[in-house]
């Protein structure tokens, strides 16, 4: 995003701080218990919001920007995929 110069590069990096804060709560925990409900929350319910940001970067950043695969190369991995190499892939 900050490379390409569009997206929600504010929303992404508050997204990062989102996330080490509720990995720190899990972390500093008193009990299991306690620690398996804030994983719950971080995984069902922060993760699928900050999920939302991440999908709206993808959307506007062009994928030879992107040091991962995209969804829908990973989805469509067989499409994308040769026997020989391919120059500018995502994937080499």
């Amino acid at each position: 995003v900050k490379s390409a110069g569009v997206g929600p590069l504010s929303d992404l990096q508050k997204a990062v701080v989102t996330l080490k804060e509720a990995l720190a709560e899990i972390h500093n925990a008193e009990d299991s218990y306690t620690k398996a409900q804030l994983s719950r929350v971080l995984r069902l319910e922060t993760m699928i919001d900050i999920r939302g940001v991440c999908d709206a970067a993808e959307e506007v950043v062009p994928a030879n920007l992107w040091t991962l695969a995209t969804y829908k190369e990973l989805l469509f991995l067989d499409q994308h995929t040769s026997t020989g190499p391919v120059s500018g892939s995502v994937l080499d």
